[in-house]
């Protein structure tokens, strides 16, 4: 009964639908209910949600990408996306929870592979962080900057241009920079796609969470998991749910390493 009030919660996004659905269950229960669940579901993160180590995994990932649209050596789109927050007690942290758009949220980054497949997730930063900055600051992030994980990510202009993590071209000036541009395009598009899935799937994301940043973030976390499960299961999708997110239409991040440009220079000179 637990499991299905928490599903039938994040189904519509509000506790008082789950309490009017069901018989002698008070509000304040389904929040406790939600709570105790959607932390169980969480602590599966690392059991579901994997990023490609061995391998056989990374070539596996890369030649999917390859596939959508000939872009080499991507073992991951990454991108973030708002979920909002109603009325939570945020504190002396409010300001921090106020993004771009001028309403508070989590900030929430997330890898995907190309069979819609979410490969990392960071649910933890307050609106107000830019999308380059969540990645600084993120173990995925250090381990790339590290030398400790192989491939390339490819994100949109809201990140920094690295060796590993390939954006696209601002300005394009030749042919081959513009098939650069269409093909970075239609391959990073799946991680949007995956983020109109998720939302469509789990409306209390679109909707909005009325708790505590804290408990917001396990309730993503716990979304991310059972995204993944329905995955692992071969679930149909919902009709309609292959669908872009809104994205976040974040402030184009200036800050490029320079071995990111020489590296995106022969990624064009040598496929495009």
């Amino acid at each position: 009964m637990q499991l299905l009030t928490t599903l039938r919660f994040f189904g519509t996004g509000a506790f008082y639908t789950v309490e009017g659905d069901l018989h002698d269950v008070s509000v304040p229960s389904v929040c406790r209910i939600v709570h105790r669940v959607a932390n169980s579901l969480a602590r599966l993160t690392d059991r579901h949600i994997r990023f490609p180590v061995d391998i056989q995994d990374v070539m596996k990932t890369k030649q999917g990408f390859f596939d959508k649209a000939g872009f080499p050596g991507v073992v991951g789109a990454i991108d973030c996306t708002h979920v909002r927050l109603y009325g939570a007690p945020l504190g002396d942290d409010e300001p921090l929870h106020v993004n771009r758009k001028g309403y508070h949220s989590i900030n929430v980054q997330a890898v995907c592979n190309a069979s819609f497949k979410m490969t990392n997730v960071a649910a933890r930063w307050p609106g107000s962080t830019h999308d380059s900055a969540v990645l600084h600051g993120s173990l995925l992030g250090e381990m790339f900057e590290n030398g400790r994980l192989q491939g390339t990510l490819i994100g949109d202009t809201g990140y920094a241009l690295r060796p590993w993590l390939m954006t696209p071209v601002a300005e394009p000036t030749t042919n081959a920079e513009r098939r650069y541009n269409r093909s970075h395009r239609r391959t990073r598009v799946t991680i949007e796609q995956v983020f109109g899935q998720l939302k469509c799937k789990f409306p209390c994301l679109s909707l909005g969470l009325r708790v505590a940043p804290r408990r917001a973030c396990q309730i993503i976390k716990a979304c991310c998991v059972l995204h993944n499960i329905a995955k692992e299961l071969r679930e149909p999708e919902i009709e309609g749910e292959l669908r872009e997110d809104e994205g976040n239409d974040d402030i184009p991040y200036d800050g490029h390493i320079q071995d990111g440009t020489i590296q995106r220079n022969r990624i064009i000179n040598a496929y495009f």
